[in-house]
């Protein structure tokens, strides 16, 4: 079913539901697929949220448990490795959307990376989020925190120019990082595909002019034939 056809057919189950016209396991029934939709919709967006934050968190683990401690507002906890120790927080904000996860994330990131430190402990990440005293190999850093300064009344654009950095820019980065990723895979899907198809033509060919030879063979034998009957 074509999506204009869908989107017909919710506006009239709607109208329908209105005025009681359906029967109990219809209304049932559209109940469920609409939340069935969002639940997939929902489960997709974390899917992509976690794939882009692993590197960052440190692990798989840290990054789906910082993304679901962001949605629902719940205390994290943050796993080290070898040495570096653990760390639990609670978000400042309380919950969030899957938006503004991903643009608290990016701050975070942005304001973890003017310091130098592009793979945070998991102090580093509570500090950038929360608020904190970060150090790095060249300075130690107070930082404000982008849940704390959003908790506090500002918008995402006010904490991003209080980076010196434009909002737009940094949440769009990380599409970028992941296109990027996507066009390699492209590229190296097509260089295989035009190669097959230079080999397949250059078969082709060979095949063609074996074909031309002894199609011309062929014939200079049938002439000579003819020649030796007169």
């Amino acid at each position: 079913m074509v999506p204009t056809l869908k989107a017909a057919r919710r506006v009239l189950v709607a109208g329908m539901t209105a005025w009681g016209m359906l029967a109990p396991w219809q209304m049932l029934h559209a109940q469920t697929s609409s939340t069935t939709t969002t639940a997939t919709k929902s489960t997709a967006a974390n899917t992509k949220l976690v794939a882009e934050y692993t590197p960052w968190a440190g692990s798989k683990a840290n990054a789906k448990a910082l993304i679901t401690s962001l949605q629902t507002g719940s205390t994290v906890t943050l796993t080290g490795s070898g040495t570096t120790s653990s760390t639990s927080f609670t978000p400042s904000t309380g919950k969030l959307g899957n938006g503004e996860v991903n643009i608290a994330l990016s701050l975070a990131k942005a304001s973890l990376a003017q310091q130098g430190i592009t793979n945070p402990t998991p102090a580093q990440l509570s500090a950038a989020l929360n608020g904190g005293v970060v150090t790095s190999p060249t300075s130690t850093t107070s930082l404000a925190g982008v849940l704390t300064q959003r908790q506090s009344g500002s918008g995402w654009g006010e904490i991003a120019h209080s980076l010196g950095i434009k909002l737009g820019a940094v949440v769009s980065a990380s599409k970028t990082d992941k296109s990027k990723a996507g066009a390699s895979r492209e590229d190296h899907a097509g260089h295989h595909a035009g190669k097959t198809g230079h080999d397949t033509g250059r078969d082709e060919n060979a095949g063609s002019n074996r074909s031309t030879s002894g199609s011309s063979h062929g014939g200079g034998h049938g002439g000579g034939g003819g020649g030796s009957k007169k």
